[in-house]
């Protein structure tokens, strides 16, 4: 084994293909974002400006003591807009992460316009001079959300159509496994020129020499290596010589994707292993998203809901709700709710149907169970029978979004554990949901697996942003009715 300190010879790169720089394309993409922000910004005073003082429905209810003229705003804006653009650009990082979701960008976007909205109304409070129609600067708050949130759209379509002139460098990922997948297909995602080169390890280090040679390679990602410490250190100075990048996944990424932290409380660089993305303020900011979206769900939908009820009573004996036993946050037992939609006595016939189970694994679902009733298939069809849930979500049993609720009599959770080990009961660090990442990606067509994978994924990488997206795509699933049954 060479020493750290030999020099091993590295063959000069072959010229990057030719097209744009990576550096060019984010300059353009960075440049482009900020004067359409800057833009939107100036919209939306205007329009603000021609609500207050010209919108008759507007001017009824609030009416004015005088239209200021649009000059004198046109002064303020000249410190007005670089504040917007300021506080999207450091609280929000609104042109730092580029690759978050949408549905992550817009609550940044959402963020920045608060925060920038009462620095304003700060400034005119501590600048008497500053005499403007605060309710102006009130109105600005939902119109720059929108149009910010239209400019992130046409930023990421140009920024698609820059990717494809882009002169994408290759990438060396040394590693194997579901980490290796996920980086190779976001690199291609966002860079769809880019050639992944992949090896299953790390060579030696006059191999790595002649490897690093042959290509114009941007960056070496070494994931779950076996080397010892002291040829990773070489292959990095060895990537330094050769003016490659050079990043490390650390293998505890493979097993809790999602869940490693930085940690500096011992002045040392260190990983601190967090059961889940919901510290106590992510979760009472999810806490209160639910009850607010359970309060908008049953002025909606309260009574279409009571004749739901109404039919199923109709249809065949017993209650229009049904209580079952599930295993809540940290394996607490609750009673969940739900519209009825097999006969009554449906548990006690469990057995008689197993054999017409159509789900690998532990979960139990079958398309032709003859225990459910005609108005229950209707239900089930559409998942209607899930919305009386909405109660145990104002409870704190449930949330809105989260893995499913194991039942307790059903054996799903001693299924998990045969099938994955202790690792299953990970699914309860989190409350149990009524939608998820498996109702939106196929429902029960997903396999047992796929279901166990999808809710671990949510539980390490969620975010408000996460249960917005899947939120509004859970609409066009029930409507579409695919996998469910």
């Amino acid at each position: 084994m060479s020493s750290p300190s030999t020099t091993v010879p590295v063959r000069a790169q072959p010229k990057a293909p030719a097209g744009l720089p990576p550096w060019l394309r984010h300059a353009i993409r960075e440049g482009v974002h900020l004067a359409l922000d800057a833009a939107a910004v100036l919209v939306a005073y205007r329009l603000a400006h021609l609500a207050r003082f010209h919108w008759r429905p507007l001017l009824a209810r609030f009416p004015s003591k005088g239209e200021l003229p649009w000059s004198g705003y046109v002064r303020m804006l000249y410190a007005i807009v670089p504040l917007w653009l300021a506080v999207f650009w450091y609280s929000c990082k609104l042109y730092d992460s580029p690759w978050q979701s949408l549905a992550d960008r817009f609550l940044s976007i959402l963020k920045g316009c608060v925060l920038a909205t009462g620095a304003t109304l700060a400034a005119t409070y501590v600048y008497d001079r500053l005499q403007y129609s605060r309710l102006i600067l009130v109105l600005v708050l939902p119109l720059a959300a929108a149009l910010a949130t239209g400019v992130e759209l046409v930023v990421r379509w140009l920024d698609s159509r820059l990717s494809t002139l882009e002169s994408a460098r290759p990438v060396l990922v040394v590693g194997s496994g579901p980490v290796a997948r996920v980086v190779k297909e976001r690199i291609q995602a966002r860079h769809p020129g880019a050639e992944v080169v992949e090896l299953r390890q790390l060579p030696e280090p006059r191999a790595l020499g002649a490897a690093l040679g042959e290509k114009p390679y941007l960056e070496l990602i070494l994931l779950r290596s076996s080397s010892a410490h002291a040829n990773v250190l070489e292959a990095a100075e060895i990537c330094a010589n050769a003016g490659v990048a050079f990043k490390v996944v650390p293998d505890l990424l493979e097993l809790r994707l999602g869940e490693v932290q930085m940690d500096e409380s011992l002045g040392l660089p260190a990983y601190r292993l967090e059961h889940s993305q919901l510290t106590r303020l992510n979760f009472l900011s999810k806490r209160a998203f639910d009850v607010v979206f359970c309060l908008c769900v049953f002025a909606v939908l309260g009574l279409p809901l009571l004749l739901l009820a109404a039919l199923i009573r109709l249809d065949s004996k017993g209650p229009a709700l049904y209580k079952q036993k599930r295993y809540g946050l940290r394996g607490r037992v609750f009673e969940a709710y739900k519209f009825r939609t097999m006969v009554v006595d449906a548990e006690k016939r469990l057995a008689e149907v197993r054999a017409l189970n159509d789900q690998k694994g532990a979960f139990f679902k079958a398309k032709n169970d003859p225990r459910v009733t005609r108005v229950g298939k209707w239900l089930r069809r559409f998942s209607l029978d899930e919305f009386p849930q909405f109660i145990n979500v104002l409870t704190g049993d449930m949330s809105v979004v989260g893995p499913r609720p194991l039942a307790v009599t059903t054996g799903e959770l001693e299924a998990l554990e045969r099938d994955f080990g202790a690792v299953a009961r990970k699914r309860m660090n989190i409350l149990p949901g009524i939608t998820g990442l498996w109702q939106v990606s196929g429902r029960s067509d997903v396999d047992s697996e796929q279901r166990f994978s999808l809710d671990l994924f949510y539980i390490e990488h969620w975010s408000l942003g996460l249960d917005l997206e899947i939120i509004l795509k859970t609409v066009p699933a029930m409507l579409l009715s695919k996998g469910a049954y």
